[in-house]
């Protein structure tokens, strides 16, 4: 299992290396088939690794079938359960490894990121011409990156492979993009830079902290060690609290929460499809999911005492200033972007809940946006590709001119709105169920973005789907022979779509694979009130969350 998860990394790096050296004799057609060869091989091994990691859970204990045992500390709030442990260097007073690993909401985000990277590569097939390969070369980098952020577990690797997802996407945008392209990748580049660097300085204070101490961490980069040892030797309110500022930072910026979302409607407007499908649907999670990883284990006073009142007001008003601002649009692309702003706003809510139904729904949601978002983007990509526009006012009736697509646009829109029976309706609600229990206000407030999220993208639906066909006439544009989805559009969406349905019907298994990794982190936060005991191992307290499936 350990080959695997190496695997799953280095496939999609080596596949961008090859791309780069080979690119100046490659053809568009070669690097396409490279490319998707790539990303399937990446895709077929991550189906192989979650299916291993399935086989280590309750099913495999009872048969005998256990995991060699981790190497994570017994009180550790984070424990990967598949783990790929090297040495790196040893002073005898600091120990470093390289230690990356997989754990149930680790193992999810990475198939999400391996199934939505076969799907741009795909929906690029005819868009990218120029200098193809080292748009896929950029985009399996992407990818390399995003892997490496959901299995590093050390806080030196964390950060760079959260750096290393910068690069190849500001050159997708510059290279490939819009008109304003430019100042798009600009714009995003500094705007996630800039918090980065903060939450670098917040992560460093931390581990010279605890190597600095009389009883110090020798390994103080490991995550599980060092979330063990923090339960031993508390940090000083005060100190946490602004560690807990800085690490945020560049989380708050990624995910993006209200107000400091201003670069993402840009940056998806002006990315190419591809961009905008691994951006909307994975890259934003590195926000959430950095929350979940560093900031509510390492700071759980500071996550009740500001995160709950303050991120989670925050998320309200995501909520319904991006439902509004998307409401408002008349360009398709810039409606799904703002609607991003909402949804993220809903997996914000959940994860500051701070008990076990809101963020498990948090993490679930982080999932079900990265699928239908995903798909919204494909299928505008299709609808640009076709008629070159993306205003709304120029488009009217294409359903009876292009069936497929618009059965397809129905469909997610309605997993998107969260219709029970798909996806995003059980991501919801168990979002504002965990958040009624912590703050009812937040969660009616937050509700309303249900009802305008339905309103915004029916509102879409109607006016570019149905009533009378109208077609842009403009650069020769909107003839009559326009084609409905083909099969290699159609491999790029089924994927999406068949998902938000199994998700919608049966959460159950993935419910089960994310559980155990939450409710750690939601007992961590249940036993700061009882403070530990000096120089004791601290044993995690039973969870008194009720189960997830009661909530449902």
């Amino acid at each position: 299992m350990q080959a695997l998860l190496f695997l799953v990394l280095v496939v999609p790096a080596a596949t961008a290396v090859l791309l780069m050296l080979f690119r100046s004799s490659l053809t568009v057609d070669n690097s396409r088939w490279v490319a998707v060869c790539g990303s399937a091989a990446t895709l077929l091994l991550t189906v192989f690794l979650l299916a291993s990691y399935y086989a280590t859970g309750p099913a495999a204990l009872e048969t005998g079938k256990q995991p060699k045992a981790s190497t994570a500390p017994a009180n550790a709030v984070i424990k990967p359960k598949i783990e790929f442990v090297q040495p790196w260097l040893d002073t005898g007073r600091v120990k470093l490894d390289l230690y990356l690993g997989i754990d149930g909401i680790s193992v999810a985000m990475i198939a999400l990121t391996a199934l939505l990277t076969v799907s741009a590569v795909l929906i690029s097939w005819e868009a990218v011409r120029d200098r193809a390969a080292e748009f896929y070369a950029a985009l399996l980098l992407l990818q390399t990156g995003l892997i490496g952020v959901f299995c590093s577990f050390d806080l030196i690797l964390f950060y760079v492979f959260f750096e290393m997802t910068l690069i190849p996407l500001f050159f997708l945008i510059a290279v490939w993009g819009g008109k304003d392209r430019k100042w798009a990748a600009v714009k995003f580049f500094l705007y996630t830079l800039a918090g980065s660097l903060v939450t670098l300085s917040g992560l460093l204070y931390l581990v010279l902290y605890v190597s600095s101490q009389a009883d110090p961490l020798k390994n103080p980069t490991n995550l599980p060690a060092l979330t063990a040892w923090l339960q031993q030797h508390p940090l000083p309110q005060q100190l946490q609290t602004t560690l807990f500022l800085a690490v945020s930072a560049g989380f708050l910026i990624k995910v993006p929460v209200f107000p400091f979302h201003t670069w993402l409607p840009l940056a998806h407007v002006e990315a190419p499809t591809a961009g905008s499908i691994v951006l909307a649907g994975v890259l934003l999670k590195l926000g959430t999911y950095g929350f979940l990883r560093l900031c509510l284990p390492l700071f759980p006073e500071a996550a009740v005492s500001i995160g709950m009142p303050v991120i989670g007001l925050l998320s309200v008003i995501g909520i319904i200033y991006g439902s509004l601002c998307a409401l408002a649009q008349s360009d398709i692309k810039k409606l799904v972007a703002y609607s991003s702003v909402a949804h993220l706003g809903f997996c914000m809510l959940g994860l500051f809940a701070l008990n076990t139904e809101g963020i498990t729904g948090s993490v679930l949601q982080m999932i079900n946006h990265g699928l239908s978002t995903g798909a919204l983007f494909i299928i505008v990509g299709m609808i640009y590709e076709r008629y070159h526009t993306r205003e709304m006012s120029e488009l009217g009736g294409l359903a009876s001119k292009l069936p497929a697509i618009g059965i397809s646009m129905v469909f997610i829109s309605m997993s998107s709105i969260g219709l029970p029976g798909l996806n995003g309706f059980i991501g919801e609600f168990l979002s504002l169920a965990g958040m009624f229990k912590a703050n009812w206000l937040y969660s009616a407030l937050g509700t309303t973005g249900v009802i305008l999220g339905a309103w915004y993208l029916l509102t879409a639906v109607q006016k570019v789907f149905f009533g009378k066909l109208r077609e842009p006439h403009h650069d020769g544009h909107g003839d009559h022979d326009t084609e409905d989805m083909n099969a290699r559009e159609f491999l790029a969406l089924f994927p999406l779509a068949a998902l938000c349905l199994f998700i919608g019907i049966r959460p159950a298994p993935l419910i089960d694979i994310i559980r155990p990794d939450v409710e750690l982190v939601v007992d961590r936060i249940a036993n700061i009130s009882a403070g530990p005991v000096p120089g004791a191992p601290v044993q995690p307290a039973e969870n008194t969350a009720e189960p997830v499936e009661a909530a449902l």
